[in-house]
C-alpha cells in the first residue's frame, strides 16, 4: 500500500521521490525498476504501469494504485506541479504519455481563474500530460475541447494543508519525482553587458559589481533608457575589453542551427519557450566560443533573451546542460529531445515579458561547472542546454538577424 507523507517547502519548492511513497514492492500495477534499468538518467528508483484495461488507457481514475502526498504551504500564491516522466516508446502516441491527477479535492477547482474545462477521470481527476522517450519534466493539464490550449500545471494554494494524489492510466509512461515549486521570476531590462559598460563609465562601478545587480528600468524613464543604450553603445568595445579583465565573459549564439525548437525544428526568428503552437516544446541553446580562462572559478551564469513578445503568464522552465564539452549544433534527428543531460537540472521561475525588453534566466553556473568538472576548461568547444517547462515565453532568435540572439553570460574569479 503507498505511503502517504506530508512535506514542507524550503525556498519556495520541494522534490518528492515517487520510490519515497510507494517503496520496492508498490502493486496496483506499478513496477520497481532500481537505478540503471529500464529508461536511462532516472533519479533513483522509477515505475510505469504495466497493465490496462481492454479498451487501452484508463477512461476514468482506478481505485487501484493510487498514491499521494500532502503539502503544508506557508505562503499562499501560485504553484507549478512538475512530474518527472518520460515513456518507453513514441508509439502509440498519447496512449503512453499521461496519467491521472487529483488536487486537493479536484483540481478543477485549484486551477488559476480562466483555466479551460480539464479532461476529467471521476472523482476530481483530470489528466495530466507530457513525456518523450527522454526524461523530462511533465508540466500540462489536458482539455478535451478542440481549440483550447492545454492548460500548465499550475495550481493556487491557499496557506495551510494541501493534498496531491495521483493514479495510474497509461501503459509504458514512467514516472520519477514530483516537484511543487511557487511561481515568481527575475528580470533585467536592457542587454547585461551594455548596462555593465554604460554605468561603469557613469559611477565608477566594476562590469562585474554591476552584472551582479538586479537592473530595472521604471515606467515613464523610456528617456533614461536610450540614453543608458546610446552610453553602452560608445563604450561598448572598451567596456567588453574591462569585463573580460575583471572576469566576466559571454558568447552569443551565432548559427540557426544553434538556437533551436523541437516542434517547428526548422529555422525560426523567435524562439518559443514551453509551448507553440503545436502544444509542449523544448528548445535547445547552443553556445560556441567560451572563452574561459582554465584558472577560472565559475561565480554566476544566465541567459540573456530578448522578448519577442509580451507575455504575462505563470511561466516555469527547467534548465538542463547537455553532457558534453563538444555539443553538436542541432539537426531533426538530432534535436534537444535526443541527447543526454545530467541529472540535476536548474529551475526557472519567470514572471511577466515585454516585448522588447531584456531578461536574464535563473543562475545556470552549477551546470557549467558540473559539465566541466572532468575535463577542465581547456577541454571547452560548445555548450548545449535544454530549456522545458510550463507557460510560454518568446525570446528573440538568431535568425531575427538583429543583435538580441540569446546570449550565455559568465561571471568569475
Amino acid at each position: 500500500m503507498a505511503v502517504t507523507r506530508t512535506y514542507g517547502l524550503t525556498g519556495g519548492k520541494v522534490k518528492v521521490q515517487i520510490e519515497d511513497l510507494l517503496g520496492k514492492t508498490p502493486g496496483g500495477g506499478w513496477v520497481y525498476q532500481a537505478p540503471g534499468v529500464g529508461n536511462k538518467n532516472a533519479e533513483g528508483a522509477h515505475y510505469y504501469y504495466k497493465s490496462q484495461t481492454a479498451d487501452g488507457s484508463h477512461k476514468q481514475a482506478p481505485a487501484a494504485g493510487r498514491f499521494s502526498f500532502n503539502l503544508n504551504i506557508t505562503e499562499a500564491g501560485q504553484y507549478s506541479i512538475l512530474l518527472r516522466a518520460s515513456r518507453d516508446t513514441n508509439n502509440p502516441g498519447d496512449a503512453r504519455n499521461d496519467i491521472w491527477i487529483k488536487v486537493d479535492g479536484n483540481t478543477q477547482s485549484v486551477m488559476p481563474k480562466g483555466t479551460p474545462k480539464l479532461t476529467s477521470g471521476g472523482d476530481g481527476f483530470v489528466k495530466y500530460k507530457g513525456a518523450t522517450t527522454s526524461w523530462i519534466d511533465a508540466k500540462q493539464f489536458s482539455t478535451p475541447i478542440e481549440g483550447d490550449r492545454n492548460a500548465p500545471s499550475t495550481v493556487v494554494f491557499d496557506k495551510g494543508m494541501h493534498s496531491i494524489t495521483f493514479a495510474p492510466r497509461s501503459t509504458g509512461y514512467h514516472i520519477d519525482s514530483v516537484q511543487v515549486i511557487k511561481v515568481g521570476g527575475s528580470k533585467t531590462t536592457a542587454s547585461t553587458t551594455q548596462v555593465a559598460a554604460a554605468t561603469e563609465a557613469e559611477t565608477g562601478k566594476t562590469a562585474v559589481e554591476k552584472l551582479s545587480e538586479t537592473v530595472t528600468r521604471p515606467e515613464g524613464t523610456d528617456k533614461v533608457g536610450v540614453a543608458l543604450d546610446k552610453a553602452a553603445d560608445k563604450t561598448a568595445d572598451k567596456g567588453a575589453d574591462k569585463a573580460a579583465a575583471d572576469g566576466v565573459v559571454s558568447t552569443k549564439i551565432a548559427a540557426a542551427s544553434d538556437d533551436f525548437e523541437a516542434n517547428k525544428a526548422a529555422a525560426s526568428k523567435d524562439l518559443e519557450f514551453g509551448h507553440d503552437g503545436a502544444g509542449e516544446q523544448s528548445v535547445g541553446l547552443r553556445f560556441k566560443a567560451v572563452a574561459l580562462d582554465k584558472d577560472a572559478e565559475i561565480k554566476a551564469a544566465y541567459f540573456v533573451f530578448t522578448a519577442a513578445e509580451t507575455s504575462k503568464g505563470a511561466a516555469h522552465f527547467e534548465i538542463e546542460v547537455e553532457d558534453t564539452t563538444h555539443a553538436a549544433t542541432y539537426t531533426r534527428a538530432n534535436g534537444p529531445d535526443a541527447r543526454a543531460y545530467l541529472a540535476d537540472d536548474v529551475d526557472w521561475d519567470v514572471q511577466a515579458w515585454k516585448k522588447g525588453e531584456t531578461y536574464k534566466s535563473a543562475d545556470i553556473s552549477e551546470l557549467i561547472r558540473d559539465v566541466i568538472e572532468d575535463g577542465g576548461s581547456d577541454a571547452l568547444d560548445a555548450l548545449a542546454f535544454r530549456v522545458s517547462g510550463s507557460g510560454e515565453r518568446v525570446a528573440e532568435a538568431f535568425e531575427a538577424k538583429g543583435d538580441n540572439a540569446p546570449e550565455l553570460v559568465i561571471e568569475y574569479a
